[in-house]
């Protein structure tokens, strides 16, 4: 511990002598989010929310909300031409997109209507219908055919930007529990009983299962423990029997730090 540190432990010692609540100041704020923030996790969170939006411009189908209006409208039918139909560099579940341009005659003027498909349905030269917006004669697309390159079976891809904002604000969560923890906690010496390993994993830390003795209640409290120091704290404790200082949720004494 740096002399810093040191002095900010000792300022925290004493604040933690008035009754709840208390106030954190912002230094002791800063001091305890010391313990909660992890730059691997928020640079993990943060590549898995740049990755996932790369994806997410690719693969999105941003026309969705046209065609959804399109759908509703009631549409008109006309009559088109497919003037032109080229292979795309996408692929859904390995089969090719398709680029259909439809041409159709609005008020003696040609217009073109661009539509997707997955896979080749239709042939240069041949009929289809369009589909025109009652109301809004920018808005059409050839029948049986999608606006956009992409499907709504890729939607999924939002996942991976939903992840990384997650995993990036996760801390600033843990934070703000840890916090009012403090805040609100009350201060006791306990006795720890047991510490075992579990099963479970986060981060590739193996979660333990302590078993705490609180001086005011009968029974022996179960809590998981995932945080290293505190770990290493719980253990000497229990290896030597001395009472072991922690701040808790009295109302949830499972949640607990140690001082």
């Amino acid at each position: 511990m740096t002399q810093d540190d040191l002095a900010m432990q000792s300022e925290l010692s004493r604040w933690l002598q008035n009754p709840p609540p208390r106030q954190l100041t912002q230094a002791l704020r800063k001091h305890l989010g010391k313990k909660s923030s992890s730059w691997v996790i928020l640079l993990f969170g943060l590549f898995f929310f740049l990755f996932g939006s790369v994806f997410c411009v690719i693969f999105l189908p941003w026309d969705w909300p046209k065609e959804l209006s399109l759908d509703r409208s009631h549409p008109d039918l006309v009559d088109g031409i497919v003037t032109k139909t080229e292979a795309t560099n996408m692929s859904i579940n390995g089969v090719s997109v398709w680029r259909n341009e439809v041409t159709f005659q609005e008020n003696g003027e040609a217009i073109i209507s661009v539509g997707y498909t997955t896979g080749k349905e239709v042939r240069e030269g041949e009929s289809v219908k369009v589909r025109l917006h009652p109301e809004d004669v920018m808005i059409h697309c050839p029948q049986n055919m999608r606006m956009s390159k992409s499907s709504l079976d890729t939607a999924f891809v939002l996942l991976f930007p939903v992840l990384g904002i997650f995993v990036m604000i996760t801390p600033w969560f843990r934070r703000r529990k840890q916090w009012r923890l403090y805040e609100q906690g009350s201060v006791a010496d306990i006795r720890v009983m047991h510490v075992k390993p579990t099963n479970m994993h986060v981060n590739d830390e193996r979660v333990h299962e302590v078993g705490l003795q609180y001086p005011h209640l009968p029974e022996v409290v179960e809590a998981k423990i995932l945080n290293a120091d505190d770990l290493t704290r719980l253990k000497e404790a229990h290896e030597l029997g001395h009472p072991l200082r922690v701040i808790y949720n009295p109302q949830k004494p499972k949640r607990f730090a140690v001082l």
